[in-house]
């Protein structure tokens, strides 16, 4: 694919393609919590996704449909957790001029109750640009694997 783009348009892919994990990074940071007073920021959570934005996970059994029931349900998702860390790697990001797919491998580490848990998982993403740079159109989570301190 990259053979037949122009050197400008390979450049404007990998800037895409930065700014997509750079905004990925961006979600992970504002729904972590737990550590020198950091707390989920939900005032800053519709900056990265779109207002008609779906998040969903068949085994949490959650679909949230617009910023307004994502950051809902993410707030009663967090609720009864004391610490939660995201880390998104592996990305495989593929850019199609104003949208984009990502599949990450998303380690959670987080702790309710006084345990503390680890979670794998994968996600989906889907991204689009918009005037204000990109954002998540929809998001999919798939659980892996969890591991419960006995």
């Amino acid at each position: 694919m990259a053979e037949n783009l122009t050197l400008e348009q390979r450049v404007q892919r990998l800037e895409d393609i930065e700014e997509i994990k750079k905004l990925t990074a961006t979600y992970s940071d504002y729904v972590n919590k737990g550590w020198i007073g950091k707390e989920v920021a939900f005032d800053k959570l519709p900056s990265v996704f779109t207002s008609d934005a779906v998040w969903e996970s068949a085994a949490m059994g959650v679909k949230a449909e617009g910023i307004d029931a994502i950051v809902a349900m993410l707030g009663e998702a967090t609720a009864g957790g004391s610490f939660a860390m995201h880390s998104f790697t592996n990305p495989i990001i593929d850019v199609d001029g104003d949208s984009a797919t990502g599949n990450w491998l998303l380690w959670v580490a987080v702790a309710g109750g006084g345990k503390p848990n680890e979670v794998h998982q994968s996600e989906d993403l889907r991204y689009v640009r918009t005037p204000d740079g990109w954002r998540i159109q929809d998001l999919n989570l798939h659980f892996g694997q969890l591991l419960l301190t006995p």
